[in-house]
């Protein structure tokens, strides 16, 4: 990529000055325009053949601190690769689908989508019996943990297991074992990367340390998904009934024995219901508010404290599983469809401010994501399809216009 090219693509949107404060009506109307702009770039076939169930950039929020969204202006080097502190490890991304965990470098050199690593966790008893692989080794969920010059990814699926795997070593260093079914979910505690969650099956939720590989509570939570308050001293889980509760995390202080605490579904907080009887899918936080959103396109916008609604949303997904996901501006979400759109929807107004798709895009989207600029979002679908919709900036929109006329 020339540097011509690269001035030409941040034009529009990235001449910000870092100290300068940009209003959130005039933030929201440009980040809009981008959105609006964006076209299908990159499509990525992974090899498993099974639906992608989760992707995640390694935002590091808890250990680096950097501007997002517009405020995000990016340098590049000769070569057109984006210069960055070694604490910056949000052009990484990670994905998993069938029995494998994939990590791809979403800046190498220029714009790419280049994988770095993967990883089989197919069990060599399974390896020559593809039935078994494919029922007993599936992986749906994932989480980041960083460690110094490290990044770590905690991964579970049908086997029950929480493999922890390092990523500078290409290694699995720990196995967390005490769930007996598949596991929906794995969260990052807010506030420290050495405590995880995670949703299983078999009607529990565990919270984990994972450097002494240690169970710290279980709690008796029928749930599909949870997701941690900012704060880290509760979560929010959700279930297949629609059911929703808020749970009290238990300070490490007193999970000193080797037994973990057992916390019992008659001290957790029922929510009143507000997706009837349908499956919750995913939950994720914004603006100090909780986002649930159900497998029939309805996502509620609610309070915390008070459990008032402040917005609801009918997205037109169709009847699809999709875990969505929160700008970090905490402006917008986008969600996937079961006809292969994605649509991104402003949070305060309740506007769709695009419709994202293609000719090729088929597939029903399982997950999406937004780059730390939200000029990009990446989406994970059925088959193992990555797909990666980027900000066109209007000159090369009209040269591809003026292309589209000659011919």
């Amino acid at each position: 990529m020339t540097s011509a090219a690269v001035k030409r693509r941040l034009s529009d949107t990235t001449n910000v000055q870092p100290n300068k404060t940009i209003k959130t009506e005039d933030r929201e109307h440009r980040l809009e325009h981008v959105f609006q702009n964006m076209r299908l770039r990159r499509i990525v076939k992974e090899n498993h053949g099974g639906d992608i169930n989760q992707l995640a950039f390694f935002f590091n929020n808890k250990n680096f601190n950097a501007p997002f969204g517009l405020d995000q202006v990016k340098t590049f080097d000769k070569r057109g690769a984006v210069q960055r502190e070694s604490t910056d490890t949000s052009n990484i991304l990670a994905t998993v689908g069938g029995c494998e965990l994939s990590i791809y470098d979403n800046e190498h050199c220029g714009d790419h989508l280049d994988i770095m690593s993967n990883f089989d966790l197919t069990p060599p008893s399974a390896i020559d019996d593809e039935e078994e692989s494919s029922d007993k080794t599936r992986l749906e969920t994932f989480c980041w943990l960083y460690r110094k010059r490290d990044g770590l990814l905690a991964v579970g699926g049908t086997d029950g297991l929480v493999r922890i795997i390092s990523v500078a070593n290409s290694a699995e260093i720990s196995i967390l074992k005490g769930h007996t079914k598949l596991i929906y979910d794995v969260q990052s505690h807010p506030q420290s990367d050495n405590i995880i969650l995670s949703t299983s099956k078999d009607g529990t939720v565990r919270l984990w340390d994972v450097d002494q590989s240690k169970c710290i509570a279980i709690f008796e939570a029928d749930a599909t998904v949870t997701c941690f308050n900012p704060s880290g001293e509760s979560f929010v889980s959700g279930n297949a009934r629609g059911e929703i509760r808020v749970w009290n995390v238990p300070s490490t202080t007193e999970t000193m024995d080797d037994e973990p605490i057992t916390v019992q579904k008659k001290d957790s907080h029922l929510v009143r219901k507000m997706h009837g009887d349908s499956y919750i899918d995913c939950i994720r936080m914004a603006n100090g508010n909780v986002m649930t959103k159900s497998i029939n396109g309805k996502i509620e916008y609610w309070n915390l404290e008070t459990e008032k609604t402040v917005r609801s949303y009918k997205i037109r997904t169709g009847e699809n599983y999709c875990r969505f996901d929160v700008s970090l501006d905490e402006l917008f979400f986008c969600v996937g469809s079961s006809q292969g759109m994605v649509y991104v929807y402003n949070i305060k107004t309740g506007k769709i401010v695009t419709e994202l798709g293609h000719r090729r895009a088929t597939k029903a989207v399982k997950c999406c994501v937004f780059s730390r600029d939200s000029r990009q979002i990446i989406t994970g679908s059925e088959d193992g399809f990555i797909m990666r919709y980027d900000y066109i900036d209007s000159d090369t929109l009209a040269e591809w216009k003026a292309w589209t006329k000659d011919d």
